[in-house]
Protein backbone atom coordinates (compact mmCIF):
# COMPACT_ATOMS: atom_id res chain seq x y z
CA UNK A 1 0.00 0.00 0.00
CA UNK A 2 1.80 3.10 -0.95
CA UNK A 3 1.58 6.46 1.26
CA UNK A 4 -0.92 8.05 -0.61
CA UNK A 5 -3.34 5.30 -0.36
CA UNK A 6 -2.47 4.16 3.49
CA UNK A 7 -3.04 8.59 3.75
CA UNK A 8 -6.25 8.20 1.95
CA UNK A 9 -7.51 5.06 3.80
CA UNK A 10 -6.93 7.08 7.49
CA UNK A 11 -8.94 10.29 6.07
CA UNK A 12 -11.59 7.44 5.48
CA UNK A 13 -11.66 6.16 8.80
CA UNK A 14 -11.52 9.27 10.53
CA UNK A 15 -14.66 10.62 8.23
CA UNK A 16 -16.89 7.42 9.01
CA UNK A 17 -15.99 7.41 12.74
CA UNK A 18 -17.15 11.30 12.81
CA UNK A 19 -20.35 10.42 10.56
CA UNK A 20 -20.40 7.63 13.55
CA UNK A 21 -20.10 9.83 16.09
CA UNK A 22 -22.79 13.10 14.68
CA UNK A 23 -25.41 10.11 13.68
CA UNK A 24 -24.92 8.86 17.54
CA UNK A 25 -25.31 12.53 18.89
CA UNK A 26 -28.27 12.93 16.74
CA UNK A 27 -30.17 9.78 17.47
CA UNK A 28 -32.96 11.95 18.65
CA UNK A 29 -33.66 13.39 15.25
CA UNK A 30 -33.77 11.43 12.08
CA UNK A 31 -32.94 8.06 13.12
CA UNK A 32 -35.36 8.24 16.47
CA UNK A 33 -37.76 7.60 14.01
CA UNK A 34 -37.02 3.79 13.71
CA UNK A 35 -40.05 2.72 11.89
CA UNK A 36 -38.72 4.92 9.07
CA UNK A 37 -36.84 2.81 6.58
CA UNK A 38 -33.68 4.58 5.83
CA UNK A 39 -33.35 3.00 2.57
CA UNK A 40 -36.73 3.66 1.08
CA UNK A 41 -38.08 6.09 3.53
CA UNK A 42 -41.28 4.43 4.26
CA UNK A 43 -42.77 5.14 7.17
CA UNK A 44 -43.66 2.01 8.95
CA UNK A 45 -46.10 0.58 11.92
CA UNK A 46 -44.04 1.26 15.19
CA UNK A 47 -43.20 -2.02 16.01
CA UNK A 48 -42.46 -3.08 12.30
CA UNK A 49 -39.44 -5.60 11.90
CA UNK A 50 -39.51 -5.15 7.90
CA UNK A 51 -39.92 -2.19 5.92
CA UNK A 52 -43.48 -3.19 4.20
CA UNK A 53 -42.15 -1.42 1.14
CA UNK A 54 -38.37 -3.47 0.63
CA UNK A 55 -38.44 -5.67 2.87
CA UNK A 56 -34.96 -4.31 4.33
CA UNK A 57 -34.64 -5.05 8.37
CA UNK A 58 -35.27 -2.10 10.77
CA UNK A 59 -33.71 -2.71 13.51
CA UNK A 60 -31.03 -5.79 12.85
CA UNK A 61 -29.19 -6.91 15.56
CA UNK A 62 -25.37 -7.46 14.26
CA UNK A 63 -24.41 -9.85 16.46
CA UNK A 64 -27.05 -12.30 16.32
CA UNK A 65 -28.25 -11.42 13.27
CA UNK A 66 -31.69 -11.13 14.53
CA UNK A 67 -34.90 -8.95 13.23
CA UNK A 68 -36.07 -7.19 16.13
CA UNK A 69 -39.01 -5.26 16.03
CA UNK A 70 -38.21 -1.49 15.22
CA UNK A 71 -39.32 -0.14 18.90
CA UNK A 72 -36.83 -2.40 20.94
CA UNK A 73 -33.99 -1.06 22.42
CA UNK A 74 -32.23 -4.71 23.17
CA UNK A 75 -32.37 -7.65 21.28
CA UNK A 76 -34.74 -10.40 21.97
CA UNK A 77 -32.51 -13.33 21.21
CA UNK A 78 -29.16 -12.08 22.44
CA UNK A 79 -30.31 -8.44 24.82
CA UNK A 80 -27.37 -6.64 22.39
CA UNK A 81 -28.19 -2.77 22.93
CA UNK A 82 -29.63 -1.96 19.52
CA UNK A 83 -29.08 2.14 19.18
CA UNK A 84 -25.39 1.98 17.73
CA UNK A 85 -26.36 -1.14 15.37
CA UNK A 86 -29.24 0.95 13.77
CA UNK A 87 -26.50 3.38 12.62
CA UNK A 88 -23.76 0.63 11.81
CA UNK A 89 -26.57 -1.20 9.47
CA UNK A 90 -26.57 2.09 7.24
CA UNK A 91 -22.91 1.39 6.43
CA UNK A 92 -21.94 -0.78 3.86
CA UNK A 93 -21.13 -4.01 5.49
CA UNK A 94 -17.91 -4.85 3.83
CA UNK A 95 -16.45 -0.72 4.75
CA UNK A 96 -18.02 -1.50 8.17
CA UNK A 97 -15.73 -4.92 8.43
CA UNK A 98 -12.66 -3.43 6.94
CA UNK A 99 -13.12 -0.11 9.29
CA UNK A 100 -13.82 -2.64 12.35
CA UNK A 101 -16.37 -0.41 12.99
CA UNK A 102 -18.13 -1.40 16.62
CA UNK A 103 -15.50 -3.70 16.80
CA UNK A 104 -13.08 -1.57 19.17
CA UNK A 105 -12.38 -3.41 22.49
CA UNK A 106 -13.66 -0.84 23.75
CA UNK A 107 -16.87 -0.43 22.13
CA UNK A 108 -17.37 -4.16 22.66
CA UNK A 109 -16.83 -3.66 26.33
CA UNK A 110 -18.86 -0.70 25.90
CA UNK A 111 -22.19 -2.55 24.84
CA UNK A 112 -21.88 -5.19 27.25
CA UNK A 113 -21.94 -2.60 30.09
CA UNK A 114 -24.98 -1.90 28.58
CA UNK A 115 -26.33 -5.02 28.02
CA UNK A 116 -25.54 -5.76 31.73
CA UNK A 117 -27.51 -2.55 32.78
CA UNK A 118 -30.59 -3.71 30.72
CA UNK A 119 -30.23 -7.38 32.08
CA UNK A 120 -29.85 -5.68 35.78
CA UNK A 121 -33.69 -4.21 34.84
CA UNK A 122 -35.12 -6.97 33.32
CA UNK A 123 -33.73 -9.91 35.81
CA UNK A 124 -32.76 -8.68 39.09
CA UNK A 125 -32.14 -12.13 40.30
CA UNK A 126 -29.03 -12.49 38.85
CA UNK A 127 -27.53 -9.39 40.11
CA UNK A 128 -25.23 -11.21 41.81
CA UNK A 129 -23.42 -12.40 38.71
CA UNK A 130 -23.90 -9.33 36.76
CA UNK A 131 -22.74 -6.64 39.18
CA UNK A 132 -19.26 -9.08 39.27
CA UNK A 133 -19.21 -9.29 35.26
CA UNK A 134 -19.60 -5.04 35.23
CA UNK A 135 -16.45 -5.03 37.56
CA UNK A 136 -14.51 -7.32 36.05
CA UNK A 137 -15.07 -5.42 32.33
CA UNK A 138 -14.84 -2.11 34.41
CA UNK A 139 -11.21 -3.82 34.97
CA UNK A 140 -10.29 -4.11 31.74
CA UNK A 141 -11.27 -0.88 30.76
CA UNK A 142 -8.85 0.36 33.74
CA UNK A 143 -11.58 2.78 34.40
CA UNK A 144 -10.66 2.54 38.21
CA UNK A 145 -12.83 4.90 40.12
CA UNK A 146 -16.31 3.41 38.20
CA UNK A 147 -14.48 -0.35 38.87
CA UNK A 148 -13.77 0.27 42.63
CA UNK A 149 -17.51 1.61 43.12
CA UNK A 150 -19.31 -0.93 41.95
CA UNK A 151 -16.62 -3.76 43.81
CA UNK A 152 -18.31 -1.53 46.80
CA UNK A 153 -21.70 -2.28 45.44
CA UNK A 154 -20.98 -6.00 44.91
CA UNK A 155 -19.63 -6.90 48.70
CA UNK A 156 -22.16 -4.61 50.02
CA UNK A 157 -25.12 -6.74 48.50
CA UNK A 158 -23.34 -9.49 48.51
CA UNK A 159 -21.39 -9.88 52.09
CA UNK A 160 -21.32 -13.52 52.15
CA UNK A 161 -20.63 -13.88 48.38
CA UNK A 162 -18.04 -16.96 47.38
CA UNK A 163 -16.38 -14.47 45.24
CA UNK A 164 -16.34 -12.31 48.27
CA UNK A 165 -11.73 -13.01 48.93
CA UNK A 166 -11.59 -12.22 45.01
CA UNK A 167 -13.40 -9.01 44.79
CA UNK A 168 -11.78 -7.28 47.67
CA UNK A 169 -8.33 -8.37 45.66
CA UNK A 170 -9.51 -6.32 42.63
CA UNK A 171 -11.06 -3.68 44.75
CA UNK A 172 -7.72 -3.00 46.43
CA UNK A 173 -5.93 -2.68 43.41
CA UNK A 174 -8.60 -0.38 41.92
CA UNK A 175 -8.68 1.75 44.88
CA UNK A 176 -4.70 1.83 44.92
CA UNK A 177 -4.63 2.81 41.74
CA UNK A 178 -7.46 5.58 41.99
CA UNK A 179 -5.52 6.74 45.01
CA UNK A 180 -2.48 7.11 42.93
CA UNK A 181 -4.26 9.59 39.94
CA UNK A 182 -5.05 12.07 43.16
CA UNK A 183 -1.39 11.93 44.28
CA UNK A 184 -0.30 12.72 41.10
CA UNK A 185 -2.89 15.46 41.33
CA UNK A 186 -1.47 17.05 44.40
CA UNK A 187 -4.70 15.91 46.23
CA UNK A 188 -3.08 13.84 49.06
CA UNK A 189 -6.33 13.98 51.27
CA UNK A 190 -8.05 12.02 48.78
CA UNK A 191 -5.13 9.42 48.19
CA UNK A 192 -4.49 8.94 51.61
CA UNK A 193 -8.05 7.97 52.34
CA UNK A 194 -8.04 5.79 48.77
CA UNK A 195 -4.99 3.75 49.95
CA UNK A 196 -5.99 3.24 53.64
CA UNK A 197 -9.22 1.75 51.72
CA UNK A 198 -7.13 -0.55 49.59
CA UNK A 199 -5.06 -1.68 52.39
CA UNK A 200 -7.93 -2.78 54.37
CA UNK A 201 -9.61 -3.94 51.50
CA UNK A 202 -6.98 -6.56 51.27
CA UNK A 203 -4.06 -6.57 53.50
CA UNK A 204 -1.80 -8.58 51.24
CA UNK A 205 -1.24 -5.23 48.92
CA UNK A 206 1.72 -4.29 49.68
CA UNK A 207 2.04 -1.60 47.05
CA UNK A 208 -1.50 -0.14 48.79
CA UNK A 209 0.69 0.34 52.39
CA UNK A 210 3.74 1.62 50.61
CA UNK A 211 1.43 4.35 48.95
CA UNK A 212 0.02 4.82 52.40
CA UNK A 213 3.18 5.19 53.69
CA UNK A 214 4.69 7.41 51.37
CA UNK A 215 1.85 9.93 51.94
CA UNK A 216 1.80 9.81 55.69
CA UNK A 217 5.40 10.28 55.62
CA UNK A 218 5.45 13.48 53.28
CA UNK A 219 2.40 14.61 55.99
CA UNK A 220 4.58 14.28 58.72
CA UNK A 221 2.91 11.65 60.12
CA UNK A 222 6.26 9.38 60.63
CA UNK A 223 4.93 6.86 63.33
CA UNK A 224 1.90 6.21 60.78
CA UNK A 225 4.18 6.13 57.70
CA UNK A 226 6.19 3.37 59.81
CA UNK A 227 3.36 1.44 61.00
CA UNK A 228 2.29 1.53 57.15
CA UNK A 229 5.59 0.39 55.52
CA UNK A 230 6.17 -2.06 58.36
CA UNK A 231 2.17 -3.35 56.97
CA UNK A 232 3.89 -3.78 53.77
CA UNK A 233 7.26 -5.65 54.55
CA UNK A 234 4.87 -7.86 56.70
CA UNK A 235 2.85 -8.43 53.03
CA UNK A 236 6.06 -9.25 51.36
CA UNK A 237 8.98 -9.43 53.45
CA UNK A 238 12.42 -8.46 52.11
CA UNK A 239 10.77 -6.31 49.92
CA UNK A 240 13.58 -3.66 49.05
CA UNK A 241 11.61 -0.30 48.75
CA UNK A 242 9.80 -0.85 52.28
CA UNK A 243 12.89 -1.53 53.97
CA UNK A 244 14.51 1.40 52.12
CA UNK A 245 11.73 3.91 53.94
CA UNK A 246 11.64 1.92 57.13
CA UNK A 247 15.67 2.72 57.70
CA UNK A 248 15.09 6.63 56.49
CA UNK A 249 12.64 6.79 58.98
CA UNK A 250 15.04 5.22 61.70
CA UNK A 251 12.83 2.00 62.09
CA UNK A 252 13.37 -1.00 64.01
CA UNK A 253 12.96 -3.97 61.44
CA UNK A 254 12.44 -7.07 62.64
CA UNK A 255 15.17 -9.72 61.19
CA UNK A 256 12.08 -12.09 60.16
CA UNK A 257 10.91 -9.66 57.78
CA UNK A 258 14.50 -8.67 55.57
CA UNK A 259 14.56 -12.22 54.28
CA UNK A 260 12.30 -13.40 51.44
CA UNK A 261 10.83 -15.77 52.37
CA UNK A 262 10.76 -19.14 50.00
CA UNK A 263 7.44 -19.53 47.85
CA UNK A 264 6.62 -23.49 48.49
Amino acid sequence: MTITRQYNFSRLRIFLMLTLAFFLFSATSAFAQRNVCYECKTINAADATNCKSCQLALNLCLDCDTENPADKDFCIKCNAPLAEMRILGTIDPETRKELRLGQSERAKIDKELMKIGYLLEKNPENAEKLIYKKAMLLHRMNFFSREAETWREFLKQYPESKKKSTANAYLSVALRKWGFLFFNQKNKDLAEALFQEAAQANPMNTEAWQWLGRVKMEAGKNDEAVGAYMKALEASPGDKNSIHFLKKLKAVIPAELLIIKQQK
